[in-house]
């Protein structure tokens, strides 16, 4: 079983290829319902990295599901990997990871994706030419990783990058404490045409179309989703990003 978590789809077009090379099944970590007890197999958890840790999706699936449920198991634990999407480096996600699942995984990977972090000063959106390489390199990047699952190697294929202490463990607590957050997300009634897009694509059910205008429900993943989705740029986050791109996985796919 392949477990994910995506926002703007980067996380979930790895996961599906990752399934159709495995032949496993996917599942949605922000789903509500139990998972049950059905572990057999390796369990591959695949989720975008936020702020150079696992997004507050991640560590709620892995605390109140997964963790019962490995807890709970009288034989041998199944082969537990994780493979991490990034825009440029993932600092020490994986050892965030493992904290919250109380034990190392067996095997850890990074692939680099479409950057669509747009929030702070310096970041923005990829180039259709950067879009197009990192494709390229999820092509050979996931069936490396499904050879490595099906042999069960104990291996570690991550793209860390400069600093990785500092932005995991220093940058990464005031990224969750002042970013993450929907408070700042503001409407330009102007530009919104009430087609509520911005809901539908909502990984959690964030936002509810109320009086023809969107309105955040304060349970944020912070995967800007509903920003990327916006067919007239009618959402910002505060200001910083009314002047950033947008990014559609489907317009890089089938461009």
């Amino acid at each position: 079983m392949i477990y994910y978590f995506s926002g703007t789809g980067n996380s979930l077009y790895v996961a599906r290829h990752l399934a159709d090379a495995l032949g496993e099944k996917l599942c949605p970590m922000a789903l509500s319902r139990p998972l049950g007890t059905d572990l057999e197999g390796p369990v591959g958890l695949v989720f975008p990295v936020y702020g150079w840790g696992i997004p507050n999706v991640v560590e709620k699936f892995v605390s109140k599901q997964l963790v019962p449920l490995l807890d709970g198991k009288q034989e041998e634990l199944p082969f537990l990997y994780a493979v991490m999407t990034c825009g440029d480096d993932m600092g020490y996600t994986d050892r965030v990871l493992e904290k919250a699942l109380g034990r190392q995984v067996d095997a850890a990977f990074s692939v680099l994706m479409p950057d669509v972090y747009v929030c702070l000063p310096g970041f923005d959106v990829d180039s259709k030419e950067e879009c197009r390489e990192k494709f390229e390199k999820e092509k050979v990047a996931v069936p490396e990783i499904a050879a490595c699952v099906k042999e069960q190697r104990r291996v570690r294929l991550l793209k860390r990058g400069p600093f990785p202490w500092t932005k995991t463990y220093i940058l990464r607590p005031l990224f969750n404490r002042f970013l993450v957050t929907d408070k700042y997300f503001k409407v330009d009634a102007s530009k919104c045409i009430s087609c509520g897009r911005c809901s539908k694509m909502c990984p959690v059910g964030n936002i509810l179309i109320e009086n023809d205008v969107p309105r955040w429900q304060s349970h944020c993943a912070g995967c800007l989703a509903c920003y990327h989705a916006c067919p007239y740029h009618a959402i910002n986050f505060g200001k910083m990003t009314q002047t950033k791109g947008q990014y559609n996985i489907m317009e890089q796919i089938y461009e």
